[in-house]
Order: structure tokens, then C-alpha cells, then sequence
């Protein structure tokens, strides 16, 4: 299967290249993302830029469907929700995932990256691109400890819906916690330009250690809502919660910034669980 995936990537890519070169208003394309990093899988999805020029920016990007079709048939797509930014995610025949973003070619050398691996160049184009972007580690650090703070005072919310017997609720919440927020945390501490990551890439960016612990976990809370064995599911959370202090204290140390709760906080929170959690 990964096989199969690789090579379609790369038949749309070849498809993309053959694309820019015929269109005289694309002065070239460039790969962000693993594809230009080097750490790309066969699995990886597409990051692909064009710089458009800039009288025809806006008659190019609405004829943006058009010119993903020609690629691939599309099995679905959307433009980014964010504001001002050009860009169509798309999800292409045989599992190929593409995020295509439209610059002006004139401003390509305004935003900091950091890779790009330039496939078509029409104008000097990659000359241009900034590739010395770093993580914010100011607003990175700012980020977790909100994050901290969140999932802390949250911290009652598995033990209330395994007490109105939500299980399917409760084992969406603990798994959220140990492949979202536990591995986040992991990854910041390694790798603070982790932070910005797809979510469903972490578990790339940990070591084998580190992924075991997240797949420990994983068949824990699994096998414990399979039996509805809550005595289990309390040492399972009780494991969670200590890795979330773990590796919060962890990442705050590497980003040079206080731990934002208090050791009273995590200690209170624990007894609350280990005495309500139902049995």
C-alpha cells in the first residue's frame, strides 16, 4: 500500500511540473513541508507552492479546481479557512494529499520558510526564498503553558463522563490526551518547531522510547473500555496524568519557561481522581 501511495505521489507531482511549465503566468514551484526537509515517508502528504504573476494572480486562482483537476481526479477539495491565505486542500485519486498555496510572484521573498525545495523556476524565482524562518519560541512557550493550563482545569472531565457512563466519549477524550497532547508536548521538548505540526504527524517526530509509551497507553485505555474494567482505566489515567506532568515540566524546561501549575495543582487533581473515579 505504501508503495502504491508513493507512486501516485509522484505521478502527481510529475503532473504539477508538466502543469507550471505549460502555464506562462506560474513563474515557478517549490515543495514546503517533509517533501522539502528530507523527512517525508511514502505516506507524506504534498505541500506545493506557485508564484503567480502578479497581474494574473487573481484569474489563476480562481480558475484554481480547474488546474487541481488536470492533476488528478479529485475525490474532494476546500480553500484554507484562514485568512488571506490562497491555498486548496485537496485529496486526489488514490489517497494523494495535496495543499496547493498561490503567491504573488512578487511577494515570495516577504515570508521567512523554513525549506523549500524549488522544482520549476522561471525568473530566479528560488533565489528569492527566505529560507531562515525559527521557531517563535516566545509564542510557542506562551502556547503550552495556555495548553497546560487547559488540560489541567479540565482535568475532571474523564472521571464526569465515565461517571454518566459516556464510554465512547471517555476513550475519544484519553485518546486525545495521549496522541494529541502527551505527544505534543514530547515533540516541543525535542523540537520546538514540532508545535506546528499536523497533529497526525507527531508520533513521527518522537524517538522509539517515546512512541512505545504512546502505544502502551493507546492499548491500555483500549483494552479498558473494551472490558469496562474501570479499576484499570483509573491506573491508565493515573499513568496519563503523570506523563502529562512529566513531559509538561519537560517541555516548559526546554522552552525556558515556568511550569504553569502548581505541585499542589497536580497533586490535588490526582487524589481527586484516585477518590472518585467510580469502581
Amino acid at each position: 500500500m505504501e508503495v502504491a501511495f508513493e507512486q501516485r505521489r509522484g505521478e502527481v507531482l510529475a503532473a504539477l511540473v508538466a502543469l507550471v511549465q505549460r502555464e506562462p503566468e506560474v513563474r515557478a514551484l517549490w515543495l514546503q513541508g517533509s517533501l522539502a526537509r528530507g523527512d517525508a515517508d511514502a505516506l507524506s502528504d504534498i505541500d506545493a507552492y506557485l508564484a503567480i504573476e502578479d497581474a494574473a494572480f487573481e484569474a489563476t486562482f480562481e480558475r484554481r479546481q480547474a488546474l487541481i483537476a488536470e492533476l488528478s481526479p479529485v475525490l474532494a477539495a476546500a480553500d484554507a479557512t484562514v485568512p488571506g491565505l490562497r491555498c486548496v486542500h485537496a485529496l486526489l485519486d488514490g489517497g494523494v494529499r495535496l495543499d496547493l498555496y498561490f503567491e504573488r510572484e512578487s511577494e515570495v521573498a516577504a515570508q521567512a520558510r523554513p525549506a523549500a525545495k524549488v522544482l520549476v523556476d522561471k525568473g530566479a524565482i528560488g533565489e528569492r526564498l527566505r529560507r531562515d524562518w525559527a521557531a517563535p519560541i516566545g509564542v510557542i512557550g506562551r502556547a503550552i503553558q495556555v495548553i497546560l493550563r487547559m488540560t489541567r482545569q479540565g482535568g475532571t472531565w474523564p472521571l464526569r463522563v465515565l461517571l454518566r457512563e459516556q464510554w465512547s466519549t471517555f476513550a475519544m477524550m484519553e485518546l486525545d490526551l495521549i496522541n494529541a497532547q502527551l505527544a505534543q508536548l514530547m515533540a516541543v521538548k525535542a523540537d520546538p518547531a514540532s508545535f506546528f505540526q499536523n497533529p497526525f504527524s507527531l508520533s513521527r517526530r518522537l524517538g522509539d522510547v517515546e512512541r512505545a509509551e504512546l502505544d502502551a497507553l493507546t492499548a491500555a485505555v483500549l483494552d479498558g473500555v473494551a472490558r469496562r474494567d474501570r479499576a484499570s482505566l483509573l491506573a491508565t489515567h493515573l499513568r496519563i496524568l503523570d506523563a502529562l506532568v512529566r513531559e509538561g515540566r519537560a517541555a516548559c524546561a526546554a522552552l525556558g519557561i515556568d511550569y504553569p501549575i502548581s505541585e499542589a495543582g497536580d497533586a490535588g487533581l490526582r487524589r481527586l481522581l484516585e477518590q472518585a473515579w467510580p469502581r
